[in-house]
């Protein structure tokens, strides 16, 4: 009997020491996976060309040198961006389009030379990407996303509000609720994404926005401080004429196609668009109230979720799902918000209509035109978690 006892402990122990070593191997590939397509994509812009980094650095070079009256004027920024490569064309030109105060994270990059700053602030990326890694306890979660190698073929800032994401989370699993808020008020750079997120949570415990609205308060006033009132002004319109140019038509001027949304709002431009670059006039009236009733819906669902018996995990993830499927703009390096939900809902099945934003070649065929598809897989995703039998899943795999 004890014999039979020890040859099943061996066993299991063997079968334990080999799910490790396969999940090991999967995590070395799909992050090998970009790091590959990191190195070949990237070598055909060694020029640096391509990418939104200029923006950053231009923005904030402009806020150092006293031109911060010019942080939202698009002539400027196709001045000084084609002194600082005279080949860029036109189309790759890029105007700053989020608040003032993120300036501040690339104000110290903007003393280097503009490749260098560029190069820089690649490394800092893919350092914050370890460190996201290591903080939600899955580096191939995060390093192996195909958001992640779009991020940093994009030289974005998405990374910055996944750090934050993940410090919300794991403040609110320790009952932080106010600390919680206030690292997500910090990403409100990404506020199209946070302030539904936020109210989402809102529902579950509200004592979030104290915390929210005590660092929304510094981010507000940070950016007054740099660009004036007149700057604010400016940024104000700026967002709402980015926003009403490509409400019902790809926008050239901010180079904004809603086909590219994962979102809600995507799904619905392709259907009433049937794939082209501008709606009808009939159906651009119309589209407007059918965003805004799917979108509602989507809060609805996810908000009575929250005042359920589910577990922390499934709780958050619903949040943070239905808050990138009702963003009025969600481009795909933005997407690096799902490996949060992916690492929660482990063994949960509502995990696996993720796995598609692990497999580069696959997220690939959704491009140029079709790429708001990929919200059906967010949708999946969040509808697995939201049937009855899937919240008792969710509430068994973490009690």
């Amino acid at each position: 009997m004890h014999t039979l006892v020890e040859k099943e402990e061996r066993s299991s122990s063997r079968t334990t020491a080999s799910s490790r070593r396969d999940g090991l191997i999967l995590a070395a590939v799909v992050i090998g996976l970009n790091a590959v397509l990191f190195v070949l994509v990237q070598r055909a812009n060694a020029g640096l060309l391509k990418g939104d980094f200029k923006m950053f650095y231009t923005a904030a070079v402009a806020l150092r040198s006293g031109h911060a009256a010019d942080l939202y004027n698009r002539d400027y920024y196709i001045s000084a961006q084609r002194q600082l490569l005279p080949s860029l064309p036109l189309a790759d030109v890029k105007t700053y389009t989020h608040p003032p105060y993120e300036l501040l994270v690339f104000w110290p990059l903007s003393f280097l030379s503009y490749k260098a700053a560029c190069y820089c602030w690649l490394a800092i990326a893919i350092a914050l990407g370890v460190i996201c890694g290591r903080l939600l306890g899955g580096y191939a979660a995060v390093l192996g996303l195909f958001p992640f190698l779009a991020m940093l073929l994009e030289q974005q800032d998405s990374v910055l509000a996944l750090l934050l994401l993940i410090g919300c989370w794991r403040a609110w699993r320790g009952g932080r609720e106010v600390l919680a808020g206030f690292l997500l008020g910090l990403a409100l750079f990404k506020f199209q994404i946070v302030l539904p997120l936020a109210l989402v949570l809102l529902f579950w415990r509200p004592a979030i926005w104290k915390g929210l609205a005590i660092s929304s308060a510094i981010a507000v006033l940070l950016s007054v401080v740099l660009v004036g009132p007149a700057g604010m002004r400016s940024y104000t319109r700026y967002i709402s004429s980015m926003a009403h140019d490509s409400a019902a038509s790809v926008s050239a001027r901010y180079q904004m196609d809603p086909r590219t949304n994962a979102t809600l709002r995507g799904l619905t431009y392709e259907i009433f668009s049937r794939g082209g670059e501008s709606t009808p006039p009939v159906a651009a009236r119309v589209m407007p109230f059918a965003v805004g009733l799917l979108d509602l819906l989507c809060l609805a669902a996810a908000a009575r979720f929250m005042r359920s018996d589910a577990a922390l995990e499934a709780k958050f993830s619903v949040a943070v799902l239905s808050a990138l499927l009702v963003s009025f703009h969600l481009l795909m390096h933005d997407l690096l918000w799902l490996a949060v939900p992916f690492v929660l809902l482990r063994g949960v099945r509502a995990r696996w209509p993720l796995l598609i934003f692990y497999l580069a070649p696959l997220v690939y065929l959704f491009y140029p035109a079709s790429q708001c598809w990929l919200a059906l897989a967010i949708l999946l995703s969040l509808v697995l978690i939201l049937v009855p039998g899937a919240r008792r899943m969710a509430y068994d795999a973490n009690s």
